[in-house]
């Protein structure tokens, strides 16, 4: 039999999530009922499973694929040989439908992944190729453009091939790729230059199918393939250059997997048996015993409640017992009068009333929090300000700002709203802009002023490397070189950040969040078998893509957010979800003493605890509560922090001096 020949499709459209109808997020893939494997009640079964890679139905697909496309885009280079496509564009996925009775069984593939859900899936690799020859070929990504039954009306189903590609001019043979070039492009044409590459045969191909894999548990490590030899290319903008840190503490966060949380924002916390929200109030790093070579990150919560009660602070010996608070959506009220009103809020809602009963059963705890980070959501405080052009501009501006639950400084991502929905901009500066002719905060305008870079992919090519930014923060840089390792010995495709558009000003509502690095966040996302799984085929996405949008929340009817209330200090924004005295860390920018944690878990400080009968007792909540549990995620589970995360320890000795630039932080 003759050899396959890897070919490599570099673009895809694939999405791992979309938005439904009622704007929540959802799995684009077989629903949590179809995926279940337990017969009925005759013993039959009907159920969905996903197609490994190497599985024979899967890499039927793939060569009968790579066989289409290399026919339309240029014919045979090598006689006698044959192509398979290297790898199922990305966020592509194969699912097997298996049904089974009367000792039957039938079995039939579907590919999910298409932008518009769960719904558009292709039922065999002829229905997916004229999407796939679309991506290959479409300079300009426009969907219109393509012929296939998902994307074009049953009216419009007209395929029109793109021009042919000329075979390539002769090589030498210690040239490890061959990409194909193009003819002049026609006017019809859909698009002209097909972003398909075969590469020259190697052993894994000879075998057939087998690829290199990187290690699972831990980050790739060693030096780039040697053919990836460094090559300048101009971008398209000047980047801006990144200012130094101003205080420890921003230094601390800037550092790639050092710590994920930081003091003040608002955070899920695992409570043992569900799942809470609460406010972080302090961190800390401490030799781990069982790997001496590096630190463990330990944090202090306080759970927020209703004003009645307040739970005692909580110790997280790791960050696996943590999410960020856009990770998962707060779900429905337990108590039935709180969920079925409407226009409630933590302040306006009769919490005496909750707990004695009238508003039907439920958890108040639970239900304090959830209206409590709704508000939080909603706020906005800007900390450690600069400069002060008040009188000349109208304008000053801050080092930081806490954003709905997030803390965000100077220097680092963010992403963004607008765009493609992947793009993100390294802030370089925050600004707050007074209405002419008033002082209040609370009318002023708060703007992002950054550099906005979108995600792109290369193939990979002899003595060509994306340019080499060295102006993007180290977290962006390290996440990227990362991703890169898994990348590039399986798919052949290397990625990087490109510069779209330097000093760009937006305003708050076009942010959706902190960034967070793919390579710490998504193994506590998607779990430890599944990113082991995605590192081995070489698929890394964007951590983004598992997160909400700050307002998203608090949006009424799809509406677009809100920029938010004004909030002078972070513990406002939390009001009496928490105690009075209750203290956020200024970490090594505060005293020592703010540094030091509890011996074991403690009631607020300066409270009078009452004393309150709620009628459904907190061990009963995930049972009784069912799918409004707090903290039920969207299709993840929890990963284990210990096999991915590399936290480095702060250098010792560090003198870097910092000068106090005055605020709350």
């Amino acid at each position: 039999m003759a050899p396959y020949r890897a070919t490599y499709v570099t673009r895809s459209d694939g999405k791992l999530e979309i938005l439904s109808k009622s704007r929540k997020k959802e799995s684009n893939a077989p629903t949590a009922e179809q995926l279940d494997t337990k017969p009925d009640a005759k013993g039959n079964t009907d159920y969905f499973k996903e197609l490994e890679l190497g599985d024979a139905k899967e890499v039927d697909w793939r060569r009968k694929l790579g066989g289409m496309l290399i026919r339309e885009l240029g014919g045979q280079e090598y006689p006698g040989s044959n192509y398979i496509l290297a790898a199922l564009p990305e966020n592509y996925r194969l699912y097997e439908r298996v049904k089974s009775g009367s000792g039957t069984e039938v079995t039939d593939a579907y590919l999910y992944g298409h932008p518009q859900g769960r719904k558009k899936r292709y039922r065999s690799p002829g229905d997916f190729f004229p999407h796939l020859l679309w991506l290959a070929t479409d300079d300009n990504g426009d969907p219109d453009n393509c012929s296939c039954k998902l994307c074009a009306p049953d009216d419009l189903q007209v395929f029109k091939v793109p021009d042919r590609a000329r075979p390539p001019e002769p090589v030498k043979k210690e040239e490890p790729l061959i990409k194909k070039e193009t003819l002049p492009p026609k006017p019809s044409a859909v698009g002209t230059r097909p972003m398909v590459i075969v590469p020259q045969r190697s052993q894994s191909q000879d075998k057939g199918i087998s690829v290199t894999k990187p290690p699972a548990s831990k980050p790739p490590s060693g030096p780039l393939p040697p053919t990836v030899a460094r090559q300048a290319g101009p971008p398209p903008a000047t980047p801006t250059l990144l200012a130094p840190a101003k205080c420890f503490e921003q230094d601390q966060d800037s550092q790639w997997n050092k710590y994920l949380f930081r003091p003040g924002e608002l955070a899920w916390f695992n409570r043992g048996n569900a799942w809470g929200l609460s406010v972080i109030l302090k961190r800390t790093l401490e030799r781990d015993l069982q790997n001496p070579s590096r630190d463990s990150a330990r944090y202090l919560v306080q759970p927020l409640s209703h004003p009645l009660q307040y739970p005692p602070t909580k110790i997280i010996e790791s960050e696996d017992g943590l999410r960020p608070w856009l990770a998962w959506s707060p779900p429905a009220p337990t108590h039935h009068g709180l969920a079925s009103a409407t226009g409630l809020t933590y302040n306006t809602i009769d919490w005496k009333g909750v707990t004695s009963g009238r508003y039907g059963q439920g958890d108040a705890e639970v239900d304090g929090s959830i209206f409590a980070a709704k508000a939080v959501d909603d706020s906005l405080t800007l900390f450690l300000p600069l400069t002060n052009n008040t009188v000349t501009t109208g304008e000053r501006t801050y080092n930081g700002l806490y954003l709905g639950g997030e803390k965000i400084w100077i220097g680092e991502p963010v992403r963004l709203r607008i765009g493609s929905g992947q793009d993100i901009m390294v802030v370089h500066s925050i600004i707050e802009r007074l209405k002419p002719g008033s002082t209040s905060i609370s009318s002023a305008t708060v703007l992002l002023v950054g550099d906005i870079y979108k995600f792109s992919t290369l193939s990979l090519q002899p003595g060509v490397e994306p340019p080499d930014n060295r102006h993007l923060p180290l977290r962006l840089r390290q996440d990227m070189e990362y991703r890169n390792r898994a990348t590039i010995p399986i798919k052949r495709t290397m990625s990087f950040w490109k510069l779209a558009q330097a000093q760009a000003k937006l305003p708050v509502t076009d942010i959706k969040g902190r960034w967070y690095e793919s390579s710490a966040l998504l193994p506590i996302l998607k779990g430890a078998e599944a990113f082991s799984h995605d590192l081995t085929r070489g698929e890394i996405g964007d951590a983004g893509q598992w997160m909400n949008a700050r307002g998203d929340c608090n949006a009424v009817n799809g509406q677009p957010p809100k920029a938010g209330t004004r909030v002078v200090d972070r513990l406002d924004a939390f009001g009496k979800s928490i105690s009075q005295g209750t203290k956020i860390s200024k970490g090594l920018d505060g005293p020592p003493e703010e540094q030091a944690f509890p011996k074991e878990n403690v009631a607020p400080p300066n409270v009078q605890q009452v004393q309150v009968q709620i009628p459904i007792p907190m061990d009963g909540v995930q049972e009784d509560v069912g799918k409004k549990e707090i903290g039920e995620s969207q299709g993840v589970s929890d990963g284990d922090i210990e096999q991915f995360m590399d936290l480095d320890r702060m250098e010792e000795g560090y003198v870097q001096q910092f000068t106090d630039a005055g605020g709350q932080f």
